[in-house]
């Protein structure tokens, strides 16, 4: 591990001690957030936790996003509050539930990530982690997008295929944030079908 991870590392840790959120940094490829979701990793304010999977290749760019979830949370963003009401929602909805405004809470959940990810290249260059910026970009466009896929597929990814790691979809992506995000492009749609999400 190289200084600035080293850093890096002890920063989060020192932010988290600093406004009351336990850092817990695991030996495991992932998480369980809930019945319907795992994860790499998650931030967790009803119980302010920050939770990464350290033992995979990409430990350092999930932790990187998780903080930024962090900095959303200690700036009490207005999304924030909103992904608050729609997170709940949309957990129920995966697990068979329906909702009439569906559309309206992943899209809160969508908007969320994409400001966080725009959070994450900031963190990435103000601490000069050893991160592709483009290749991140890329992972960070087919996550988000994910999320419309959500409406059609009704499910979260699996740990063996999720949007950070499939790299047909992950090509398929722009390496800037200069899509329309608030539709799903229909070839990006049959991508994420034929590659089984």
């Amino acid at each position: 591990m190289n200084k600035k991870v080293e850093n890096f590392i002890k920063h989060v840790k020192d932010e988290c001690k600093k406004e009351g959120v336990k850092c817990d940094l695991r030996n495991t490829r992932h998480v369980k957030i809930s019945d319907n979701i795992k994860a790499s990793g998650y931030f967790d304010e009803s119980v302010p936790t920050l939770v990464c999977s350290m033992n995979r290749s990409d430990a350092i760019e999930i932790l990187a996003h998780e903080y930024g979830h962090l900095t959303q949370w200690v700036d009490n963003i207005p999304l924030w509050k909103s992904v608050e009401v729609s997170m709940p929602i949309l957990d129920d909805w995966l697990a068979g539930k329906e909702h009439l405004e569906i559309a309206k809470h992943i899209g809160n959940c969508r908007d969320l990530e994409l400001d966080n990810e725009k959070r994450t290249i900031n963190i990435i260059k103000k601490f000069e982690l050893p991160i592709d910026i483009p290749r991140y970009r890329k992972k960070a466009n087919s996550y988000v997008m994910f999320y419309n896929y959500m409406l059609i597929s009704r499910r979260w990814c699996t740990p063996k295929n999720s949007p950070y790691s499939n790299k047909r979809v992950i090509e398929a992506m722009p390496d800037r944030f200069n899509m329309n995000y608030t539709k799903l492009p229909k070839r990006i749609e049959k991508i994420f079908t034929e590659e089984g999400f």
